[in-house]
């Protein structure tokens, strides 16, 4: 059984990030403290957006120097997004989208549909 830092249950975006990543994942105790890694960098990044989000949708500022310069929080969520996809990566967790299966008219997915027919042809094939 999978235990839940108490530096990750006293916090409750770190709590719910845990419970969403493990939620139907098997992870062993000795990937706890990466988990808690990774809901620590979700947390970052989010800061970082809500922060990016009060800027009224301006990502850099003017110094004293009169230079343009990108806020932080944009090289923040940069270096959280990284973390993120790498942690993920060692945990096992894909980041990328499940492909829609599609369906045919009889219900079958259009992979299948397609291996069967090649099957089909290949046996006519032999048969004649």
């Amino acid at each position: 059984m999978l235990t839940k830092p108490e530096s990750v249950a006293a916090d409750d975006f770190k709590s719910a990030k845990w419970d969403e990543l493990t939620r139907g994942r098997s992870f062993e105790q000795a990937d706890a403290p990466a988990l808690a890694l990774l809901c620590q960098w979700h947390k970052v990044a989010q800061q970082a957006m809500d922060e990016l989000d009060s800027f009224g949708g301006n990502t850099a500022y003017q110094n004293d120097a009169g230079d343009l310069k990108a806020f932080p929080q944009i090289g923040t969520l940069k270096t959280a997004s990284a973390e993120i996809r790498q942690l993920n990566k060692q945990l096992g967790i894909s980041d990328q989208k499940e492909p829609e299966k599609k369906e045919t008219a009889n219900g079958g997915n259009v992979l299948s549909f397609v291996a069967g027919n090649r099957a089909a042809k290949r046996k006519a094939a032999v048969a004649n």
